[in-house]
């Protein structure tokens, strides 16, 4: 057996082991990515500098990691974990879907890249919702470990590309 279907047969079965555990496994999986597009929201486009220039940010950004994921999937589809048996699922999915890479966990990476880029006191909360994200797919039984660490490293790479292009934009013209 792989370590990745050990992981996430022990990470699955620990979620199961109470009604709070399996609450907090759904919230991590569902919901904290939410949480994480508010603050980023919030403190950019409404209360920070950027403006549309973030949101403008925000949404190319957005758009590529789904667009990679996307090609990554169409080069090599992977069931779920629950569709193959693995795991036993805790939050409707549907079974046709991909597994490889966990958008979630892209999306959740890229937004805590950004927000660390922009305010460093904010790296390790952001990061830590992004992790929560990412073990809450594999804890509601809809990714495999090595999932959510392709989603996390296509995260982290497009927002570290949008900063770049980020910098471009804002850099003082040279005369």
């Amino acid at each position: 057996m792989s370590v990745d279907i050990i992981l996430i047969q022990v990470v699955n079965k620990l979620a199961q082991t109470s009604p709070v555990l399996t609450a907090m496994a759904i919230v991590c999986a569902s919901v904290l990515i939410w949480a994480l597009v508010v603050w980023y929201v919030i403190a950019f486009v409404w209360h920070k500098r950027g403006g549309w220039r973030e949101l403008c940010a925000l949404a190319l950004g957005t758009f590529m990691v789904f667009f990679t994921n996307i090609l990554a999937s169409v080069w090599w589809f992977r069931p779920r974990p629950f569709v193959l048996g693995i795991t036993e699922k805790l939050i409707t999915v549907d079974p046709a879907t991909k597994s490889f890479p966990s958008d979630h966990a892209a999306v959740a990476f890229f937004l805590a890249y950004l927000l660390s880029s922009h305010n460093p006191r904010w790296r390790i909360p952001a990061y830590l919702g992004a992790v929560l994200v990412a073990f809450g797919r594999m804890a509601v039984g809809v990714h495999f470990p090595s999932d959510v660490l392709a989603g996390a490293v296509v995260g982290v790479a497009f927002g570290y590309l949008t900063m770049e292009v980020e910098r471009l934009f804002t850099s003082p013209k040279v005369q």
